[in-house]
């Protein structure tokens, strides 16, 4: 039998179905942030959202995304695309008070991750992925602004000390920003849920 091909990620080589429950952390903090919004301060204005959070096995990821390709879905990958996922959080909110930073954040700590994952399962290149429904409305700009997609990490980051380690991934962030002329936009960064500032690189 031949040996499993390697994969590089960030200048690292991992190979693939490589079981690694070092890299599960027990539980997952999922922060949502509305960054900006230009009419903020109004109380006309509101921010709502729904949003989901699962688990989906490395092995059958590939194959689940290489079915909706051939199928011509991928613009718009919905939960049931992956049968083998594994519900981790899922959730709504709305928010009225809108007015500072913090009441434009929601937090949900403490949702249950390795336990809820078969230990076969607990690969490198498995997936988490956050879908989301977000709907704002801005007093100031009188209008609806939507939104909904997913976004698509893996169980581990990059360890900032160490140029080839990998360590657990603790928090999922969501983060979106209301421009001027209404346009919506959206990141799942770290820096990203701690700024007023919108910065696409």
């Amino acid at each position: 039998m031949g040996q499993q091909p390697k994969i590089r990620v960030d200048r690292r080589t991992i190979r693939p179905n490589l079981i690694a429950p070092e890299l599960y952390p027990d539980k997952l903090s999922l922060k949502i942030t509305l960054m900006n919004l230009p009419g903020a301060a109004l109380s006309t204005s509101y921010w709502e959202v729904e949003f989901q959070v699962f688990f989906v096995p490395e092995k059958d990821f590939g194959n689940n995304l290489k079915d909706i390709k051939n199928a011509g879905k991928e613009r718009e990958l919905k939960p049931e695309y992956f049968p083998t996922r594994i519900l981790l959080a899922t959730g709504k909110f709305n928010k009225h008070s809108l007015a500072t930073f913090n009441e434009r954040a929601y937090m949900r700590p403490g949702i249950a991750f390795r336990n809820k994952v078969p230990p076969e399962q607990q690969t490198t290149f498995s997936s988490l992925m956050s879908f989301y429904s977000v709907r704002v409305f801005d007093g100031k700009l009188k209008k609806d602004i939507y939104g909904s997609d997913v976004f698509i990490v893996p169980p581990f980051e990059r360890d900032t000390n160490d140029s080839n380690g990998l360590l657990p991934r603790t928090d999922l962030f969501l983060n979106f920003f209301v421009a001027e002329d209404g346009s919506l936009y959206r990141s799942n960064t770290k820096s990203a849920s701690q700024t007023t500032e919108w910065n696409p690189n």
